[in-house]
Formats: structure tokens, C-alpha cells, sequence
């Protein structure tokens, strides 16, 4: 004798649960894509368009502008000035040092002649004379005039010598401790010369 299963479940109540279940089934699936969409469109947001986003406002641009360009200025100071270091540093290694046109001089003057001003104006330097010298003074006559005038002619360290004006001219002169100052007539001269290149403009008296 064969047995039978009979199902005494009403088919009405066992298709409902059958279309519950699959609904329960097509939601969670539902939910689950979801979540997944928007787990992705979270990264998306928060770690590839932050890396692509502008780190800095216009704002903070503008504050970093300003401090690059002031560092260039400060850059630009620092090489101007060793720029100018350079070029003195340059003009020391290639001018005539003044103490040897001092020395020179006092080997060359005779013991009649006499210098009140000495100027040395340097010139450019791309030309062959680099400084001129302007020589003030007295002297006794103007034959110690002539003879001041032509060594300093015959010096190789002395160039375009040229007597400016020689004229008589009153000056005191003190011919002992116990005297005073007296009058004495003697020659005013100024003679122009040209040397190598010295440090710098001065003037003795």
C-alpha cells in the first residue's frame, strides 16, 4: 500500500509566504546594492576628491604670494650687495695704493716747495687713466716751481703733468718758535697730474 503526503496547509497561505519570502529576498538585495552605491560614492568623496580639491583658498594664495615675493626682494638685496662687495673688493685688488703716491711725493718735492691740498678724483674704470690728482701749494720762486714740475714729469708713476697757474700770493710762514707769523711773498701754484687707479677720493692738506 503506498503512502501519500497530503498537504492540509491551504495553497493560498503557502503562495503568500512563498511571495514574502522572495520580497524579503529582492529587498535585502536591494538594501545590500544600496549600501554598496553608497559606500563607494563615500570613498569617492572623501578620499579621491579631496585629493584632487584645491588645498588652499584664493586667500591663502594671495598670503603665499606676498611671502615669495618678498623673500625674492630680500634675495635680490643680498645679491646686490655682494655684487657691490665683489666690485669693491675688485678696485682694491687692481688700484695704486694711495701711501705709495704719498711717498712718491715726498721723495720728489724739494725742501722750497711746499703742498697745502692734494685731491685725488678716480675716474671710470674702462679708461687707461684711472685717477687724476690736483696738487696745491706755495714755493719760494718759481724756478723751484719748474724743478717740482719736472720731476714729477720724469716719475713713471705720473702722467699729463700740467702746471695750471703759478702766481705770486701772500703767506705766513712761522721762521722760529720765538717769532711770529710773518708775511712772506711767495709762488701759488697748481699742477694736474694723472695716476693709476688709488682707493679713493682724498684730500690732504
Amino acid at each position: 500500500m503506498a503512502l501519500r503526503e497530503v498537504n492540509l496547509i491551504p495553497a493560498e497561505v503557502l503562495h503568500q509566504k512563498y511571495v514574502i519570502r522572495h520580497l524579503f529576498l529582492w529587498a535585502g538585495s536591494l538594501v545590500l546594492l544600496l549600501g554598496l552605491i553608497f559606500g563607494f560614492y563615500q570613498y569617492q568623496r572623501h578620499a579621491v576628491l579631496l585629493k584632487n580639491r584645491p588645498k588652499t583658498t584664493l586667500e591663502d594664495m594671495h598670503i603665499q604670494l606676498g611671502a615669495t615675493i618678498a623673500e625674492i626682494k630680500i634675495s635680490q638685496q643680498e645679491i646686490e650687495q655682494l655684487s657691490q662687495q665683489d666690485a669693491f673688493l675688485k678696485t682694491l685688488n687692481t688700484n695704486q695704493p694711495f701711501s705709495e703716491v704719498l711717498l712718491k711725493l715726498s721723495d720728489i718735492i724739494n725742501a722750497q716747495t711746499w703742498l697745502t691740498r692734494l685731491t685725488i678724483t678716480s675716474t671710470p674704470e674702462n679708461e687707461a687713466v684711472a685717477s687724476g690728482i690736483q696738487l696745491y701749494g706755495y714755493s719760494l720762486s718759481n724756478d723751484h716751481v719748474g724743478i717740482f714740475l719736472n720731476r714729477l714729469s720724469e716719475d713713471p708713476l705720473f702722467h699729463n703733468v700740467v702746471l695750471r697757474y703759478a702766481r705770486e700770493a701772500q703767506a705766513q710762514v712761522i721762521q722760529s718758535p720765538q717769532d711770529s707769523k710773518a708775511q712772506l711773498k711767495v709762488i701759488q701754484f697748481q699742477i694736474d697730474c694723472d695716476t693709476p687707479r688709488v682707493n679713493s677720493n682724498m684730500k690732504a692738506g
